[in-house]
Formats: structure tokens, sequence, C-alpha cells
């Protein structure tokens, strides 16, 4: 295995040169070219004064220039901090404090944004030639060295600052190829983030380690992105729950020809069974659910021969991975019994990880996940799961999404509360029915509020944290 990112990447551009590594708007980019392209910036970058351990942020859409940014700034030894193109103000501003970032590299439309960070800008208007050659080389970095900070994602609070090393990066990357099979041949359809980890490593990353072509695509539109698959063949599809769900829901005219697509992974958020089913429906194919964090990287994946019987499975672990299930006292618990996910990992940040998940594995090794510890509701002593109600509300004909969680009470404890998003009308009273001969009364919210949208982070997943300010 190579020692650095950069070392892995710079000798799949050899092997793979003359095929292509980013097809985009027309554009192909054969791997000799990337590696070209990457030198010449990381050498404009060394020439701005970029050293090894600098903190360097990217802002950009998914696309050609986010690559390139991103290998430029590792082969020049920086530390790099992928910043989602969605952020506030704000939200740059803290991220950017919190990594001690000294420049970004960023596009015209974002420098407004980019400006009120009080950071030194390099805009991908102002790259010099790329094509050219240089006599630059990479310098010497620690692959136990932090290759890029990520953030846990925000679900509740401030996110987290997570470092990844090159020796970690490295090892999901192998263990990825391995266990799923990435190999040159594939075509990478590249739409979930790569600002987020699921994006940037899964997709982005795994594409040039594999030696394949990556297709960038910086928004998600559900026709553009059917037809795109049909016209390049795309065989690996890698997104979030909101993206299969939305296919799954668009009548198209002619049916878009997808024979080439072997793989569809979704992650960062739990993709109920009856969207898959929709999926399979409609397109002929399951979607296989991955199960990682940013904390640890990749831990699992449901490649199951037999996929129909365990939809809502996140598979086993991939290779060098290994997941334990404790009880509150820490021991492992019976082979079905549920319990906290403890992640043993080269890749993960503190190579075992408590997840504040719950989880059960089956006789078979399957592991399927059931909610956070942390989000469990504290009803006069009783313990509410709150995914338990959601999925029954999301059963519910006029129901399209919902939420449930926790409300404190004068009296210690919290009562349940459901936001509801709806597809078709119906009460409050007509759901209390509904869920009343189906589960135990003291589950049942004890209020129902209706909105038009849940929060979200912007890989999809429920911001806990602001449901109580959700009207």
């Amino acid at each position: 295995m190579a020692a650095t990112l950069f070392d892995a990447i710079d000798r799949t551009a050899d092997a793979q040169a003359t095929r292509p590594a980013l097809v985009s708007d027309g554009r192909v980019m054969t791997f000799a070219a990337v590696r070209r392209q990457v030198r010449a910036l990381a050498s404009q970058l060394t020439d701005r004064g970029v050293r090894p351990g600098d903190r360097v942020g990217l802002m950009l859409r998914n696309s050609p220039e986010f690559v390139l940014a991103y290998l430029a700034s590792v082969g020049a030894g920086a530390i790099v901090v992928p910043l989602n193109e969605r952020y506030g103000p704000k939200d740059v501003l803290y991220l950017v404090e919190a990594c001690g970032v000294s420049r970004l590299l960023t596009a015209e439309p974002f420098r407004p944004l980019c400006e009120q960070a009080r950071s030194a800008l390099v805009l991908t208007e102002e790259w010099s030639d790329l094509d050219r050659d240089t006599h630059w080389s990479p310098p010497a970095v620690d692959p136990d060295a932090p290759v890029m900070y990520q953030f846990s994602s925000g679900s509740t609070g401030h996110p987290k600052r997570i470092a990844r090393t090159h020796r970690q990066l490295l090892f999901e990357l192998d263990s990825l190829a391995e266990t799923i099979g990435f190999g040159p041949d594939d075509r990478f359809l590249g739409v979930a983030p790569f600002s987020h980890v699921n994006g940037l490593v899964r997709t982005m990353l795994s594409s040039l380690y594999a030696g394949a072509a990556l297709h960038p695509v910086a928004r998600f539109d559900r026709r553009a992105v059917a037809a795109l698959m049909t016209r390049e063949r795309i065989s690996v599809f890698i997104a979030v729950p909101f993206m299969f769900i939305a296919l799954a829901e668009t009548d198209f005219d002619p049916a878009p020809d997808w024979g080439a697509l072997r793989l569809c992974i979704s992650a960062s958020a739990p993709l109920p069974a009856r969207h898959n089913r929709a999926f399979h429906a409609r397109f002929g194919r399951y979607v296989r659910q991955l199960y990682g964090s940013t904390e640890t990287g990749t831990i699992s994946v449901n490649l199951a021969p037999d996929i129909e019987g365990s939809l809502e499975s996140v598979g086993q672990p991939i290779r060098g991975v290994h997941v334990a299930i404790v009880g509150e006292d820490g021991n492992r618990v019976e082979t079905g019994d549920a319990g906290e996910i403890v992640v043993h990992s080269p890749g993960a940040s503190d190579g075992r990880f408590r997840t504040g998940d719950l989880g059960r594995v089956d006789p078979q090794g399957m592991l399927s996940l059931h909610g956070r510890i942390t989000s469990f509701i504290n009803k006069g002593g009783f313990k509410v799961d709150p995914r338990e109600i959601e999925e029954l509300l999301e059963e519910h004909p006029s129901v399209l999404e919902a939420a449930v969680f926790g409300v404190a009470t004068s009296h210690g404890d919290e009562r349940v509360k459901a936001l509801v998003v709806l597809r078709a009308p119906c009460s409050a009273s007509a759901l209390a029915t509904y869920l009343a001969s189906r589960i135990a009364d003291f589950k049942i919210p004890s209020a129902i509020e209706f909105c038009s949208e849940l929060p979200r982070t912007p890989t999809g997943k429920i911001r806990r944290g602001l449901l109580g300010n959700t009207t």
C-alpha cells in the first residue's frame, strides 16, 4: 500500500494513464492529464506559500475543479477542509476558525461568502495554465499525519472536527475496493456532495483509487441524473436516501436504460424498505445499504445475494473492520440482542469507537440499525424508541414523512411529540387513532403537528436538535 494518499493516486494515474479519470460536460480527462494538472496546481499552491500541515479549505461544487483542488492540496502536504457550498456565513466562519484555515480554494460565485472567512482566497479563475509540465515534486509527509479535517453531521449543536490520516484513509479505500469490487472498468456517478464523507471517500476518492471514471454532477436533478446514467452507462451509483426516493417517485417516459448499473449504494441515513422496494419496482434493482460515520469511515455494506430478505440490514463489516454489540455494562450481548455498536477499525480516528447507535447482529453476521441511544424518549420511566413511531406514521397513506422526539416536562421526564409532513389531508386526531391500535398508549404522541418539511443536514439526515423549532 502507498505511504500517502497522494502517492496512491499518483501510482494509479501511472498505471491507468490513458483511461478516462474525469468526465464532465463532454470533457474527458485521462488519468495522465489529471496527474499533470494536479502537479501544476500543487506547484502553484507551493509558490503561494502552502506548506505541509497548513489547512486549506475547499468551497467548490462537485466538479473536476474540486478533484484537482483536493488532490493538489494533498500533494502540497496540506490538511484539506472540505466545506459545503450550502453553508451560511456563520457556518463557514466557525469551521474555518475551528480548523485554522489559512487559504480557501473557491470559485467566483462563492467569493462573497468566502471573503467573510478572513482567509486568503485562491479562485479557480486565477489558476495558471495547468497543462504545462512542471518539475515540482511532493514534499515528504508522515503517513500518520492528518490528510483532511471533516465534521460530524451536526444533527445536534455544533459539528465536531474529525481528523483522518493518510494511513486511515488508505486503509478505507483499499478495503472498500476489495470488499465491494471497484475496478478500472467502473463508471462512478458523483452526485452526493464531495464536501461530505459519503461523496468524497466512497465516490470521488474510491473511483480515483480504483482507476475508474468519475462523472461529477454539481446538482441533483432527477431527470438530468437519470439521462446521464443512461448516456454514460454508469455502473456505480453511491448516493443518499432522498436521491433514490426521488428517482423512484418520478415518472420517466421513456424509462431510463440503466443496463450497465451494477451497484446502487445508499449511505448517510437509513433507506426505508418500502422506498427500496419502490426503487426496485421502477428500475429492476435494489439499493444496497452502507453504514459508516465521519469518525470511523465505512463500517459495513449489505452485499447479500438474497438482498430481498435483508433490505433493512447494513450488511457485514468491510475487510479489516470489526463490530461488537455491547450492553449498558460494556459487555457483549447475546447474538440477536440489541445494544450499542462499537467499531474497531484501522480507519477509525481513535481505532475503537463507540458509535452511540443501537444495533443487532443476526446469526449470519448481518448488522441492522435500530436508532440512536440518546434519541430514546423517557416517558414516565418507559423508554420510547422514536423510530418505531416514525415508521408506523410513515406507513399511513396520508403521511410522507415524520419525526418523533421528546419534549421535557416539569416532572423530569418527557412527553412524545411528532412532526408530520403530509402527502394528503389528514388530522392529528385521525393519526392518533391510527396509532392507538398499533402501539402501547404511552408511545402515542401527546402532540402531533404538521409542517411543510423537516430540518435536514445537506446529506439528508434529520437535524433532531432543531425539531423543537419547526412548525
